[in-house]
């Protein structure tokens, strides 16, 4: 009996360190760029639980995974700032087409830089550094997709002051009519670091996202909120959507939402 009651106190003991072991020897795991699992709420051992907010821009998810894997001592110097993360979409070096006043090339490598819009490009030419271009000296260029890092399809952007914006941005063509066409527009800013507030000099690169839309008629580039009540808000006095808008779509997934609506708003448009 006193062998029996042995054996069961030292079975109990091993499964207690074998659930600790697992508790405090998590393995990393690899999340996809759309998971949502980048940004959730931390978890009591540390990790990040799912976003309950479910779809988030593949691009910010992955702006959120280079910061996350940024390494102590792995940061940029911009001006008294040490900073994380990565300013470009989608990291660097994507398989793609740029077009400017002087020539159109295909197939090159393109590198674009959210924060200060520049577009660094790679070609046979010079295939091991980039020459970078600034604002506004490329007319579009179209990253080629990438599944692997959540480009699902070709991404075309377009300088502003095609579009009749003064801002020196590229805006992603998201929808083109031939009235009504509706664009995204990435930025990075320079934002605090919340894991690290003890070096007042460390930032990391913040990704913002916004929407804007286009009236062939007037060629102004207008800003958008991705909401129901902010798209119905817009077109009353156009178009009633109340049968199309839909808050729970655009909170599921903003760009397809966007899609829907326009090109509703373009087939009720009398003569198009």
């Amino acid at each position: 009996m006193k062998k029996s009651n042995g054996f069961f106190l030292l079975s109990l003991l091993l499964a207690g360190l074998q659930n600790i072991n697992a508790q405090q020897l998590q393995h990393p795991v690899s999340l996809s760029a759309n998971s949502g699992s980048m940004t959730g709420s931390p978890t009591k051992f540390g990790g990040m639980a799912p976003d309950s907010r479910g779809w988030t821009d593949p691009a910010l998810n992955h702006n959120k995974l280079l910061q996350q894997q940024s390494a102590d001592g792995n940061y940029k110097l911009i001006g008294p700032y040490k900073v994380v993360g990565s300013q470009y979409l989608f990291g660097e070096h994507h398989k793609a087409d740029m077009f400017t006043q002087e020539a159109k090339a295909y197939n090159i490598f393109v590198s674009y830089n959210t924060y200060n819009q520049e577009v660094e490009f790679y070609s046979t030419s010079n295939p091991a550094t980039p020459l970078v271009r600034e604002p506004g000296t490329v007319d579009s260029f179209t990253i080629h997709s990438n599944t692997e890092l959540g480009i699902s399809k070709n991404l075309r952007f377009i300088y502003g002051t095609a579009l009749g914006s003064k801002d020196k941005f590229y805006y992603q063509e998201i929808f083109s009519g031939k009235k009504y066409s509706v664009y995204k527009r990435y930025k990075s800013d320079l934002g605090y670091v919340g894991t690290n507030l003890a070096q007042s000099e460390l930032r990391q690169f913040d990704l913002q996202v916004d929407y804007y839309y286009t009236n062939n008629e007037n060629n102004e580039l207008k800003r958008i909120k991705p909401t129901a009540s902010a798209v119905m808000k817009e077109f009353k006095d156009s178009k009633d959507l109340s049968q199309v808008v839909n808050n729970d779509e655009f909170i599921a997934n903003p760009d397809d939402s966007f899609i829907k609506v326009f090109n509703y708003l373009n087939r009720a448009v009398k003569g198009f």
